[in-house]
């Protein structure tokens, strides 16, 4: 059964505990932009100012993002996401930290930054939802930076995958050369391809040349004990 507008909206993190009163109220006085998009089609590019509030309505969505530092790319399939980087809107550096791209035929919602300080943020329950985003978001990361100050190689791995990436569920493409990712967590290229080897051999990752595919990241965190 088909969604109706008010439904979809109701669902989305920015809007759920509101009544259906409050939504009429919103998409009468607020400018809401829907945009349909093909497979391949990109949303946003990393690096780009992030001057609104993108709701993925429909469709499946990949982000990539590309670390010249360290000389790695992270690509990540999302199948679940619903919002875009909406803790970027505020803070020192107001850019996407990805390029976000659909690989299905998909759907967004647009709400422009300008418009949700002059009219959504007055609404107490907004409000309370955007803080409880940006928290979480928080939160997440202090816990990782927690978990074992003693971590074998294999820990090693999946909290730096861990940290790069906008949740631990599902598949992740790692681009990476193996000396590299060894200099990243301090560790030898021998016990790091020792530690991937074994990861294969258990069926958590597929290794390629110059990368690798964890098939399921959340399932590998839980294995070692790993929760954010």
């Amino acid at each position: 059964m088909e969604l109706t507008m008010f439904e979809r909206l109701l669902q989305l993190p920015l809007f759920q505990g509101l009544t259906t009163q409050e939504i009429s109220d919103v998409m009468s006085h607020v400018r809401l932009d829907f945009v349909n998009y093909h497979r391949g089609d990109e949303i946003v590019m990393q690096g780009e100012s992030c001057r609104k509030l993108i709701y993925i309505i429909s469709g499946e969505v990949m982000a990539e993002h590309r670390n010249n530092d360290l000389h790695f790319t992270l690509t990540e399939y999302l199948s679940d996401l619903k919002v875009i980087e909406p803790y970027n809107l505020f803070g020192m550096y107001q850019t996407y930290s990805r390029t976000y791209a659909f690989t299905t035929e998909g759907s967004t919602l647009t709400i422009d930054k300008h418009v949700m300080l002059t009219h959504l943020m007055t609404n107490h329950i907004v409000k309370i939802n955007l803080m409880n985003i940006t928290c979480n978001k928080y939160q997440q990361t202090q816990r990782l930076l927690c978990y074992y100050p003693d971590d074998t190689v294999r820990h090693k791995i999946v909290k730096f995958i861990l940290a790069h990436s906008t949740t631990s569920k599902g598949r992740k493409d790692l681009q990476i050369k193996m000396t590299q990712l060894a200099d990243i967590i301090h560790e030898t290229r021998l016990n790091v391809s020792i530690t991937l080897n074994e990861l294969q051999k258990e069926g958590f990752i597929t290794m390629q040349r110059g990368n690798f595919i964890i098939k399921d990241l959340q399932l590998l965190s839980k294995q070692q004990h790993i929760q954010i």
